[in-house]
């Protein structure tokens, strides 16, 4: 004798998500976002800080490298009226992104904080001694410096 069969339930049960369960993601979906969207604003303007400084740097670099190679005497210009800096008689220029700008630049003992100023770079690879300020639109600054006997550039706050 065979036991008798069980039935077959007609509804079977079907996977996914409750609305209760959508419903908490949801929730804690919605509260990482309210803490963590409002320090984007500063996180990216410190970025576009970080990321002039660096260019400042690295075009203070191949000045003291085109300087050295080609045994000539090389300038970076900083234009504050422009907000653009360069080297001296060349066409390519390098904009201060928005939000970003020249604060000032120390000249050996003279601050700037108009006009042009051009800072150079020498044969034997000495320089100006220079320090730029950058600072931006929500407070942040930081610095770039050249060594005048190595000619040596450092960025830092």
């Amino acid at each position: 004798m065979t036991p008798p069969e069980r039935p077959v339930s007609k509804i079977c049960r079907q996977r996914g998500f409750s609305l209760l369960e959508l419903i908490l993601v949801l929730a804690i979906a919605g509260l990482l976002a309210a803490v963590v969207i409002p320090s984007l604003p500063g996180a990216l303007e410190s970025a576009r800080l970080k990321g002039t400084a660096g260019e400042v740097r690295a075009v203070f670099t191949l000045a003291r490298t085109l300087a050295v190679s080609e045994s000539r005497s090389r300038t970076v210009i900083f234009d504050f009226a422009r907000g653009e800096y360069g080297f001296d008689a060349e066409e390519r220029k390098w904009i201060m992104p928005e939000g970003i700008r020249l604060a000032a630049v120390r000249l050996g003992d003279a601050d700037k904080e108009n006009g042009v100023v051009r800072v150079r770079f020498y044969p034997d690879g000495s320089a100006d001694e220079t320090e730029v300020a950058l600072s931006s639109s929500g407070g942040g600054r930081i610095r770039v410096s050249v060594d005048p006997l190595t000619g040596i550039v450092r960025e830092g706050t």
